[in-house]
């Protein structure tokens, strides 16, 4: 059987035992969820005395924009470029129109903001609007975060663990509180569904492969249904601690340079990331923008590799321009994590080349 590159993370009987037998204490300065969105749910719940008004990234996942809805936000979008940058004079014009009590930024794929960004998002921060910082895709970044009143991010998209997200305790979120629940029916199906991913990993079976991904959906339609707040895990924190969080790092980006040094940009295929001096810290995944995306995800997956959409359009709303709509209907996410090496970052510059 050809290995597998991308979709979900394995787990084995040892590891998953291994993690409930034991019960680590969770660590000082942060509120610990099931999930990023439900950390925004209980910012939006924390700020219900103000005008309601939030101001979001267009290129966004609806996970984000949910949580604000549910609570009777207003959500306005303001443009990012296609080099996933902000676009500055216009986040500020939307500020100037609608006074948000809340502006949500997202740095993309390893990619810190720009002192032009964090200039913007500290002026905004100042004026008296809170600013959110999602660092889901920068998750392991060092950059000074003193602009933003809320840090969140999501720990599952970068480690074998079930659930698992964070919001910083700042100033301005010193009465939100941590959730006592765990939102147990989610994590069951999700430790069954990347058990049964290990076990087909082991035994080759297409049976097990597809009750995985119905168990991992099914998952996902629990927490869909079930935005209350829950706290992480004892399992997830459990086998976070166990994870080299420098060594995924290191692999992670020695992944993207070889992708980005062996992928060239053609009338066909452009990178997003223009530089490897824009990566500054561990990316989520190597990104490219595709003429026919389609096409290429089909070839991927005929050898096993499963390169997903970043994020599938669920709102029209968000398609606020052009460089927005070709963000979404273009961009593909290349695998580039702590489970492959350099061979199988070749496997997939063949494919790219002969696509």
């Amino acid at each position: 059987m050809k290995k597998e590159i991308g979709s979900i993370f394995p787990l084995n009987d040892q590891q998953i035992s291994s993690a409930e037998d034991k019960c680590a204490s969770f660590a000082e300065g942060r509120i610990y969820y099931s999930l990023c969105r439900e950390a925004l749910h209980d910012i939006a719940l924390s700020l219900a005395d103000t005008n309601k008004c939030v101001l979001i990234p267009a290129y966004t996942c609806q996970t984000v924009i949910t949580p604000f809805e549910e609570a009777g936000w207003k959500c306005q979008y303001y443009s990012i470029h296609t080099s996933l940058r902000v676009d500055v004079s216009h986040l500020l014009q939307l500020v100037d129109s609608y006074h948000p009590s809340l502006v949500v930024v997202h740095p993309y794929f390893g990619m810190d903001l720009t002192a032009e960004e964090r200039l913007a998002f500290g002026t905004i921060h100042n004026n008296g609007a809170k600013v959110v910082l999602d660092l889901t895709q920068c998750i392991f970044s060092e950059q000074d975060t003193s602009f933003a009143d809320y840090v969140v991010g999501s720990y599952r998209k970068w480690f074998p663990i079930p659930d698992g997200g964070f919001l910083i305790k700042t100033e301005a979120a010193k009465n939100i509180i941590q959730p006592e629940q765990e939102n147990v029916e989610f994590v069951e199906r999700e430790l069954a569904a990347m058990y049964l991913r290990g076990q087909y990993f082991g035994n080759g079976e297409l049976r097990t492969k597809d009750i995985s991904i119905r168990l991992s959906k099914s998952a996902d339609n629990v927490a869909e249904n079930n935005i209350r707040p829950h706290k992480m895990s004892q399992v997830a924190y459990n086998l976070l601690q166990k994870e080299d969080k420098i060594r995924n790092q290191q692999a992670r980006k020695e992944n993207f340079q070889f992708l980005f040094e062996h992928i060239h940009d053609n009338d066909k295929i452009t990178k997003v990331c223009s530089s490897l001096d824009n990566l500054t810290s561990a990316p989520l995944y190597f990104t490219i923008y595709v003429q026919d995306r389609n096409a290429l995800q089909s070839e991927l997956i005929k050898d096993a590799i499963y390169a997903p959409v970043i994020w599938p359009v669920e709102d029209e709303n968000i398609l606020i321009n052009d460089e927005v709509i070709y963000i979404y209907e273009h961009l593909l996410a290349i695998p580039c994590d702590q489970r492959y090496d350099v061979v199988d970052m070749q496997r997939i510059i063949e494919i790219i080349r002969r696509y």
